[in-house]
């Protein structure tokens, strides 16, 4: 068992010439101390400000100090500062330490290269760095445990967390959307990706049974491209590459039988595309290069294309591409590197079929690329236009479109263009990162499907029209959603304004009447003795459960199930919003049997922090027999040793949230290191009937919140639209 404790970057200050090292021995950085301890950076700084006996800086410079690494780890040690760290992440810290400097992607991919030869006895990666080679021993004994495919899983996930991805990421659902839509109507037998990245886009395809005949891929990033032929490899080996090793040395294999041998990159599915590593997978090869200056693909045409290039790139290859043959549209301005990869798209795809890209808003409109998106409507290739809500893809701040264009067969020519808005139906809640996928998709599918089977649909205003393209052939041509759909009536907003100010007047009334008293504890009183959860647990007074951990931000949970059987889940954006459990998943979903199941009583704390903190719920009616989802810890009180709702309130105390915290990028709650006091069950029955009311006093502030929110959006809406009128005094 790794722990976190352990140092995996251990740099050697080199000092200017005459300048000697204030002493011997290892030294880190703040960072890495962070790391060590599992907590951001500003710990680390805090400590030194708050902490006289913090170890004093050894070398480095006043801006990059470095400080003795068994000072530091002293010292975090008689804080109570080191946590345990789980296998996984203990493995992920070897990997990026062997990475060093390097390029963690390449080093990942020869590690999933290597558990998908283990199988069939092949050696190390020629690619992997011979000092490094301990990191292929952590991973097979991790394999050994939780089976290839999931050590690796859970390798992947911290890379793409970690800041260290380059290429573009698209998130699964959207992804999934993206395959649906050039897939409508028309499966897809072949399929590209001339700008694959690690693969989102590819192994949404495989997911929906798309590309049959040859998923293709191409990067102009090795390790990108090496990785996404690595997850194509695992995705096609199927639930067997998870199958767990029996012998006692950990051995296990990735299939029922071997992978047979073949030449070509090392994996299940070489170059070439001719490897196999299942019973019937389908071809697949991913290129290294940049597709718009070396285009693996000259001579295939594809089904469908997919694709989420490179934003605002003004590298591109403009000077040296000015007479390529794919500018049918013309040859795209050096500032409209996006309209070379439509283009590229186009030119790779065959009669007929179906293209999809991700574009940033501003090719919508801008005048530089005015001439090529007349010619896209002109030829009929330009097809549809959906506006996506913000947060949909990074950048999240900003509202992506997905043009999906179609290669014109000979004699046909498009005469109306789709336009879709989904912001306002996928406009993700307060306390969810990402939109409603389950709005956008609907809307957005049901408005294509129509539009390319030719049914005459009624527009919806502000939401979907079919646009005849010569009323786009303007001095601007802009294409964006919004600005081509009719602005809605506002008939009804008068009636809105209404219920939203009699809303909020309840909202005010009740938090008026729930706002809670209190009394100054007398002069003198002792401060009470606490006691750890983990030493609860161990006592018997507290029953720890833990919901799936999914390390990955958008493929927190499996997709939300529509059947009648569906069990009903408890995830932690309902946790933070306050709301009934919404998850829906399949009887059918894997690993579901080993899922706690919620009673009335329980006390729910998310495993990820907040941006507003803590959000502890003690379970109710609503929440009884509701499976534990993920990222969730569930603490069972005794109730002849702790009231739920007394322990709720000191688990969402701040001081406490600041003792149970680790982690960077994204901060993660051990919830074993929290603290409550030891009280007699009479004296915890006060406070728990304080918290409960001061929960209660939460809730109406955030209807009031709601409500103000939705009555000024409706004022202001129905004042400029002329159906309001302002008061006369």
């Amino acid at each position: 068992m790794h722990e976190i404790h352990e140092i995996h970057e251990i740099h050697e200050i080199h000092q200017p010439s005459g300048r000697e090292p204030t002493m011997a021995g290892p030294q880190v950085t703040a960072a890495e101390i962070a790391r060590i301890a599992g907590v951001g950076r500003a710990a680390v700084s805090n400590w030194r400000r708050r902490f006289p006996d913090f170890p004093q800086r050894v070398g480095g410079s006043d801006s990059s100090p470095t400080f003795a690494l068994d000072e530091v780890e002293a010292w975090l040690r008689a804080q109570g500062k080191i946590a345990q760290a789980r296998p996984e992440d203990a493995l992920w810290r070897d990997l990026a330490a062997a990475a060093g400097d390097g390029d963690q992607a390449v080093l990942l991919a020869a590690v999933g290269e290597y558990l998908l030869g283990l199988g069939a006895g092949r050696p190390v990666p020629s690619a992997f760095p011979g000092s490094a080679a301990p990191v292929l021993d952590a991973a097979r004994a991790r394999a050994g445990q939780v089976g290839a495919a999931r050590a690796f899983d859970e390798l992947y996930a911290r890379y793409a967390d970690s800041g260290q991805r380059s290429s573009a990421v698209t998130p699964p659902r959207l992804a999934a959307l993206m395959v649906a839509v050039a897939t409508a109507g028309r499966p897809a037998a072949t399929v590209l990706d001339p700008a694959c990245g690690t693969g989102d886009l590819l192994l949404a395809a495989l997911d929906a049974g798309e590309g049959r005949a040859l998923l293709a891929g191409q990067d102009a990033d090795p390790g990108a491209a090496r990785l996404a032929a690595v997850r194509l490899a695992f995705a096609a080996l199927g639930p067997a590459a998870g199958t767990r090793g029996n012998s006692p040395s950990g051995d296990f294999s990735v299939s029922g039988e071997a992978p047979r041998e073949h030449s070509g990159s090392g994996l299940p599915f070489d170059r070439a595309g001719t490897g196999t590593a299942a019973a019937a997978p389908p071809e697949a090869a991913v290129e290294t290069g940049d597709a718009l200056r070396r285009d693996a693909w000259p001579d295939r045409l594809f089904d469908a294309v997919l694709a989420n290039p490179p934003f605002n790139d003004r590298n591109w290859g403009h000077d040296g591409l000015a007479y390529d043959p794919r500018w049918a549209y013309g040859l795209p301005p050096k500032t409209e590197g996006e309209l070379a990869w439509i283009q590229h798209a186009l030119a790779r795809t065959a009669p007929g079929g179906t293209v999809v890209v991700l574009m940033p808003p501003a090719v919508a409109s801008r005048g530089s690329g005015r001439r090529i998106r007349a010619e896209l409507l002109r030829s009929g290739a330009l097809r549809a236009v959906v506006g996506l809500p913000a947060g949909a893809a990074p950048p999240a701040g900003v509202a992506l479109q997905l043009w999906v264009l179609t290669r014109p067969a000979p004699g046909t020519a498009g005469t109306h263009v789709l336009f879709v808005d989904t912001a306002a139906a996928g406009a993700a809640e307060p306390a969810r990162r990402e939109p409603d996928w389950d709005a956008v998709g609907a809307l957005a599918l049901d408005a294509w499907t129509g539009f390319a089977a030719g049914s005459d649909r009624p527009e919806v205003p502000g939401v979907r029209r079919a646009v005849p393209v010569i009323d786009l052939l303007d001095d601007a041509v802009d294409l964006t959603p919004a600005h081509n759909l009719p602005t809605p009536a506002g008939a009804e907003t008068p009636d809105l304004v209404a219920d939203a100010r009699e809303d909020l007047a309840d909202a005010l009334a009740l938090v008026a009447r729930l706002a809670p008293g209190s009394a100054e504890a007398p002069p003198g009183t002792a401060p009470w003795r606490t006691v750890a959860i983990a030493d609860l647990t161990r006592g018997g007074g507290v029953t720890l459960l833990r919901g799936p951990v999914r390390a990955g931000r958008a493929d927190a949970e499996p997709p939300a199930s529509t059947a009648p059987d569906a069990l009903r889940v408890l995830t932690a954006a309902d946790v933070t919003a306050g709301t009934a459990p919404s998850g829906r998943w399949s009887p059918d979903t894997e690993g579901l049997g080993l899922l706690p199941r919620i009673q009335r009583g329980d006390v729910i704390v998310p495993a990820v922090l907040g941006a507003q903190g803590t959000t502890v719920r003690v379970a109710a009616d609503r929440d009884h027999g509701a499976l534990l989802g993920p990222n969730l810890h569930l603490l069972r009180p005794d109730p002849q040793v702790l009231n739920p709702w007394f322990l709720a309130g000191f688990l969402s105390a701040p001081d406490n949230t600041r003792q149970a915290t680790y982690g960077s990028s994204i901060v993660r709650l051990d919830v074993r290191r929290f603290e409550v006091p030891l009280l007699p069950l009479d004296v915890q029955r006060h406070y728990a009937a304080a918290f409960h009311g001061l929960y209660a006093f939460n809730d109406a502030l955030r209807r009031v919140e709601t409500h103000g929110t939705r009555l000024a959006q409706g004022l202001l809406s129905g004042l400029t639209s002329g159906v309001l009128t302002p008061p006369e005094d």
